[in-house]
């Protein structure tokens, strides 16, 4: 990533949040739909490096937590996985369908949260279509119940050379509960540099803006 702009910048953050505004805003009335009112937080993004994730990803659980893997088909090139920790898990397992799911997520379970799982992903694909200016499509979910599964999935020759992976996290509250969701985009290296170029041209386009002189219509002889 040398030579591009901090992820972390003002620039590229306010770019997140002005493309999160109108998909977190769906997602609002769709899981207050399912769910009762809540409360939520725009995406955190940030960029970690292939090792990172694996261990984000295994720090928050893979075998009792739920993560699902997607192609992306359409805009973008690479993989993109689902991820709800296993605390985030038992959290809204109880707020659907009003138990405590144990230590074993039963196929009722998995459904429940697959629902929830299908809004955020609409929200993180209306994000990405929103910063490269062109629809994003994933396949269907592909269950991962381990850590290999994913390895296996990023063996794959498109992206063996890959070492970023860019990470989306928001979290949602209802009264004392709250959930977290994990995006991870593993891009293709060519649609990494894509969607970095399209961030840079956006932020250029504010740099660029011309400063407006003040009108000299009102000025006296003119």
């Amino acid at each position: 990533m040398s030579g591009h702009k901090s992820w972390s910048s003002e620039w590229y953050q306010d770019i997140f949040r002005e493309a999160s505004n109108i998909a977190m805003s769906h997602a609002l009335t769709a899981l207050s739909n399912m769910i009762g009112e809540i409360e939520m937080e725009p995406p955190a993004v940030e960029v970690i490096a292939r090792a990172n994730f694996l261990h984000t990803l295994a720090k928050n659980g893979i075998k009792n937590s739920f993560v699902v893997m997607f192609d992306i088909t359409e805009g973008l090139s690479g993989v993109a996985i689902l991820q709800f920790p296993q605390r985030s898990v038992k959290a809204l397992v109880s707020m659907l369908v009003g138990m405590d799911p144990g230590d074993e997520l039963d196929e009722m379970g998995k459904s429940a949260v697959m629902e929830i799982g299908n809004i955020m992903i609409s929200v993180y694909t209306d994000i990405l279509a929103k910063l490269i200016g062109e629809p994003v499509s994933l396949s269907p979910p592909k269950p991962a119940e381990s850590l290999y599964d994913v390895e296996k999935e990023l063996s794959r020759q498109d992206l063996r050379d890959v070492d970023e992976v860019i990470m989306f996290k928001t979290r949602f509250y209802q009264k004392d509960t709250d959930v977290e969701s994990l995006f991870y985009l593993v891009p293709t290296t060519e649609a990494f540099d894509t969607l970095v170029s399209k961030l840079e041209a956006q932020i250029e386009n504010v740099e660029v803006q011309p400063i407006q002189e003040p009108s000299d219509s009102g000025e006296k002889g003119s």
